[in-house]
């Protein structure tokens, strides 16, 4: 799988230099406009071999009968280890992920990333309603955030063992989101979907939510293999209302 992806790197605004993959979808010279999947990893594959973050999940989307069924652009930028010395995740430092409150500023990680998808969009032929974003675990989290901080960017989500800041509910209420957990989860526990997902429903929202019983962290091996999870995802629109 690793073949069908371009390996690249990216400098951002904050100079951090990150490695990615893209996947381009056949005939995406034809001047047809495709959907663009953002796909965040997990902190094990974390790093700068620009290979593990291709390691979960994502291959899903990038899968010839995936790609025949539903072609599009797939973006799996890589989260560094470390960053100034100290240990880093995509929304920021390890201990301060699961405090679920979102920070002032965006942490490097995501925030590069995040040009990244820009730049995607502005070199690419990307429909720019149909830009979906998916992660687990760390990623999940990284999904999580992505949508509250730019709520009219995204047509859908699917946030897999992941969490957030559940006070801004309201912002992201209209967004498409299916999320999914193992009820045994010991490195993020259940509660950090549940309450993301009460606090949309409380907002007004309608997100979908699948919870798996007896299954611990790697929820995405269920999550990904979803039957209904890309026709689901795909006919998602984001609404144009919102604007860019």
């Amino acid at each position: 799988m690793f073949e069908d992806f371009g390996s690249y790197e990216f400098t951002g605004t904050a100079k951090l230099r990150m490695p990615y993959r893209l996947l381009t979808p056949s005939g995406f010279n034809s001047g047809v406009k495709f959907p663009l999947v953002v796909f965040f990893h997990g902190s094990g594959e974390r790093g700068s071999d620009n290979e593990k973050q291709l390691v979960h999940g994502v291959g899903r989307f990038a899968r010839p009968d995936s790609q025949a069924q539903f072609p599009c652009f797939v973006l799996a930028p890589q989260c560094p280890t470390h960053l100034d010395n100290q240990p880093i995740m995509w929304t920021g430092e390890r201990e301060r992920i699961h405090l679920l409150k979102l920070e002032p500023g965006v942490a490097t990680p995501l925030r590069t990333a995040l040009e990244i998808v820009n730049a995607i969009q502005e070199n690419y032929a990307i429909d720019v309603d149909r830009i979906y974003i998916t992660g687990l675990s760390m990623g999940g989290f990284a999904t999580w955030e992505s949508l509250i901080r730019h709520p009219q960017k995204f047509a859908a989500a699917i946030p897999v063992c992941g969490g957030g800041d559940s006070s801004y509910a309201d912002r992201i209420k209209h967004i498409p989101v299916w999320a999914f957990h193992g009820e045994n989860d010991t490195s993020v526990p259940v509660e950090c979907s549940r309450l993301m997902i009460k606090m949309i429903e409380k907002a007004g929202g309608n997100p979908r939510y699948t919870e798996y019983p007896g299954v611990g962290h790697n929820s995405w091996d269920r999550a990904y293999t979803e039957p209904e999870l890309l026709s689901w995802f795909f006919s998602q629109k984001r609404d144009k209302s919102l604007g860019a």
